[in-house]
């Protein structure tokens, strides 16, 4: 029940915040919205199922301890192991239901709702951006406005990105208006945003050396009104995103251990030790994020028995804040450690810490009430 409202939540709100505005303009049909529903499920059960079965135990524990029931087991000679025995199995199930949509069914669900995505960007990319929020759907580009009128975005922002990810060329205009142009219109054969401007202006660098100001000088210029081509590329072909294109999160453990292997964005023929260590880094990481997220499971449930024994409350929303104070405390440790970038401090190891330490935590106090 805990998995279950957790799961509403989160998709819930993932359906108010890029969903149900579509669907109120007539761009979804109601059967693709609850395809789109099911894959946002899909992609959130790893971050709900560890909240549910920390809310739980601590539910559960609670109110058999606060009910003296744990006291009654233990004097009709049942110990505190056997006791939670059930809760250990229950644990080891979610940590391999997890690790496995995790690994497989995440991935492939979130690049089925980018391609989904595509189509609804084909037919009115202006409605897609929603005001004050960074549209960052697909890789090579950024927008952002402050509000919309209609068809017209105001206060426009636009950020170009170069292989690497970084700004190579930055546009803001007063007001700006979005057309997608398909590929067999355009000069160059690939899909492109024709964008109308008003009182707008450019900042542009090498595409090559954009993060290096000192190699690469920056132009700056004022456009007026006219209207800019933006390219696609394979952003919105009909196949696969390039993999450079696409997040790490998007791929399958599969694919990210061959990923390992021949680069991300980073050439292992080509591209400097460097580069090549860093983006195998970054992999690397995303692969331990996979199972170390589907580890919490495990690590909240321990900590939540001793906690649920002690602090003995039998009310539920009371056991469901303490849950949401330790999931995110967890969460909080795992984004510290994700921060660390230089391969040297194996980030990839390091993602194990916030699961090492709850384990310890929680079999230490779990050791003790079983004394007591």
């Amino acid at each position: 029940m805990s998995l279950g409202l957790f799961i509403f939540v989160l998709v819930t709100g993932n359906v108010l915040r890029q969903v149900i505005g579509e669907l109120a303009n007539g761009r979804l049909s109601m059967p693709t919205l609850f395809e789109l529903i099911g894959l946002i499920s899909v992609s959130v059960i790893p971050y709900a199922m560890p909240l549910g079965m920390l809310t739980g135990v601590l539910i559960v524990l609670g109110r058999m301890s606060a009910s003296n029931e744990i006291i009654a087991m233990k004097s009709a000679g049942m110990n505190l192991w056997r006791i939670v025995s059930p809760i250990f199995f229950v644990a080891l199930i979610g940590v391999g239901v997890c690790a496995y949509i995790n690994c497989f069914w995440a991935p492939q669900a979130a690049n089925q709702y980018k391609t989904i995505l595509k189509s609804t960007f084909r037919e009115s990319p202006t409605r897609l951006i929603v005001p004050k929020v960074a549209f960052r759907e697909f890789g090579g580009f950024t927008i952002y406005a402050d509000s919309r009128e209609g068809d017209a975005l105001k206060n426009f922002w636009l950020w170009e990105l170069n292989g690497e990810g970084v700004p190579a060329r930055f546009t803001h205009a007063e007001e700006a208006t979005i057309r997608f142009v398909e590929a067999k219109d355009t000069i160059n054969e690939e899909d492109a945003l024709q964008i109308t401007l008003k009182n707008a202006t450019t900042e542009e660098r090498s595409r090559r050396n954009a993060a290096d100001v000192t190699r690469s000088p920056i132009r700056f210029s004022s456009i007026g009104n006219a209207p800019i081509s933006v390219s696609l590329g394979n952003i919105l072909g009909d196949g696969e995103l390039p993999k450079e294109r696409r997040k790490l999160k998007w791929f399958t453990i599969t694919e990210l251990m061959q990923l390992r292997e021949e680069g991300w964005r980073a050439d292992p023929e080509k591209d400097p030790p460097e580069k090549v260590a860093a983006d195998r880094s970054l992999v690397q990481v995303q692969m331990q994020n996979y199972l170390t997220s589907a580890m919490s499971v495990f690590s909240l449930a321990i900590l939540g028995i001793p906690l649920g024994i002690r602090v003995s409350r039998s009310e539920t929303f009371v056991n469901i804040g303490i849950a949401l104070a330790l999931a995110l405390l967890f969460y909080l440790l795992t984004t510290f450690v994700s921060w660390i970038e230089n391969p040297a401090f194996r980030p990839d190891i390091l993602m194990w810490l916030p699961n090492i330490l709850y384990q310890a935590v929680g079999f230490t106090l779990l050791y003790r009430a079983a004394k007591n």
